[in-house]
């Protein structure tokens, strides 16, 4: 059974505040008071098996994430009693929540994006095992406090009072303002996150070998245009979403795939930042694999002409300063030995 890691006295004078304490006003998200025992600091429990569980949500980042506006128990429905069970069910992000779609009389849901990922290539295979199926990526791997975290922007947020006027319900706006924001301030720096999550497992070798995945794929796309580009910090460039879909990312060779053959062209010129008149051979040409004289001589050959350009170029230079350097050495001393 789970103990709480507090003084039983201090145990119970919360929970008497937590009884008598007012309800906040019902337009406030926390209308339970839910953050009174869980925004304190190090809120620990500890299992039989001697694991802890850390259930402290600071209510600073919980007020600027994007589930802000969201009611606890809208996604823990199962919490229904304080204190709470011992065991409580996994948050399922793909049912009907909080806020009504906007424009629609249904309600909002993950739904569509839920079974997206599980077609994916990161969904549950039922011909994998539980342990290989785990290694997968689910919601929360993804999305994690940064991508939920809600983009600032005075403009936006002046504008999106305006819905306010006719859209009573305040939920509406946030949505507005969440997808706009998010649509307006593409960047290098959060593309360069896109990349860096993603490589935090196609990248991992101990993750990747149960999947017959080729390592190669993060290093090819770093030494490619689109990877130095984004080091260098160019706005405007192709992360790994753009191209693989950030749920509905599936195998090259299934004909539904971004990247399959018939479809990589469209792909590519999709973005209006991207390659909008981009051809069938423009397409075809490699994006993560380095090249090689057997995969891509023609740009193996290219790239090491340049280098070997560069490098006896640089090497005639220097050699002409180091003679000219040891001309001038030798003037001066001849003059020297002249007086």
């Amino acid at each position: 059974m789970l103990k709480m890691i507090l003084r039983p006295r201090f145990t119970f004078l919360l929970s008497l505040i937590f009884m008598l304490a007012q309800p906040l006003h019902s337009d406030q998200a926390d209308s339970e008071n839910c953050s009174l025992c869980h925004d304190l600091a190090s809120l620990v429990l500890m299992g039989d098996t001697g694991s802890f569980r850390n259930l402290e949500i600071s209510s600073n980042s919980y007020r600027h994430s994007t589930h802000r506006n969201v009611i606890c128990r809208d996604c823990h429905t199962d919490i229904n009693t304080f204190p709470h069970p011992t065991t409580v069910q996994k948050v399922d992000c793909a049912k009907n929540c909080h806020i009504t779609k906007p424009f629609a009389l249904t309600g909002y849901s993950h739904v569509d994006q839920s079974e997206a990922h599980a077609i994916s290539a990161h969904g549950k295979n039922p011909k994998y095992s539980d342990q290989k199926n785990a290694s997968k990526p689910d919601c929360k791997y993804c999305h994690d406090n940064t991508f939920r975290n809600v983009i600032e922007d005075e403009v936006l947020a002046a504008n999106s009072k305006h819905c306010g006027r006719c859209h009573e319900d305040a939920g509406l706006a946030g949505v507005i303002l969440h997808v706009s924001s998010h649509s307006g301030h593409r960047s290098a720096s959060a593309s360069v996150k896109v990349v860096e999550l993603c490589s935090s497992c196609h990248a991992d070798e101990s993750r990747m070998k149960n999947f017959d995945v080729n390592l190669t794929q993060v290093s090819g796309y770093e030494n490619q245009f689109h990877g130095k580009a984004l080091k260098r910090g160019m706005d405007n460039v192709a992360n790994c979403m753009d191209c693989h879909r950030n749920h509905l990312n599936l195998p090259a060779d299934d004909p539904n795939s971004s990247i399959h053959p018939n479809n990589i062209q469209m792909t590519c010129s999709a973005n209006t930042y991207c390659h909008s008149n981009a051809t069938a051979k423009f397409t075809a040409a490699a994006i993560h694999s380095k090249p090689t004289p057997s995969n891509n001589p023609i740009a193996f050959y290219v790239e090491w002409g340049f280098i070997l350009l560069t490098a006896g170029t640089m090497a005639m230079l220097f050699a002409h300063i180091f003679l000219d350097f040891g001309r001038w050495v030798g003037d001066a001393w001849m003059r020297r030995r002249k007086q």
